[in-house]
């Protein structure tokens, strides 16, 4: 197999793994499948490029890729959502990951995983199984309470 596929292998699963498993929240799969796909890119116009460059372009190009995109992309995953009407608020939830008061709980809601804190003024924790209600949403957080 020559590199050229090798890293178009690579890198398409990479996006496919960010996108199908993750739900682009992490972003680092998402960088170094780029990275794959321009080193994909270089071994197809040099046509003859060796593994041991296009490893180093895959390698320089992921981390560029990285520095550009990283902080960006974290601006946009903290702003609080925009969506006025959200149709999550109010929703009923179901928790797969306990949530306390410590930050970190993951519930299920419209047939996706999502990242959630207890809402403001909430310190009963919840268990795994419970059902909560959805109060409000920032970025890709949603903020629940016991249901």
């Amino acid at each position: 197999m020559n590199p050229f596929w090798l890293f178009l292998i690579i890198g398409v699963g990479l996006l496919a793994v960010e996108l199908l498993v993750f739900q682009f929240t992490t972003f680092w799969l998402f960088f170094v499948g780029i990275g794959a796909l321009i080193a994909a890119a270089f071994a197809w116009l040099a046509g003859d490029a060796s593994y041991l460059s296009t490893t180093l372009v895959f390698l320089v190009a992921s981390a560029v890729v990285t520095a550009v995109l990283f902080v960006p992309i974290r601006k946009w995953q903290k702003q609080p959502s925009a969506i006025a009407d959200n149709n999550a608020i109010g929703q009923r939830v179901k928790v797969k990951q306990a949530i306390s008061t410590e930050p970190g709980g993951i519930v299920s809601w419209s047939g996706s995983d999502w990242q959630a804190e207890l809402a403001t003024g909430q310190v009963e924790p919840l268990s795994v199984g419970d059902n909560a209600r959805v109060v409000s949403i920032e970025g890709i957080k949603l903020y629940v309470e016991k249901a």
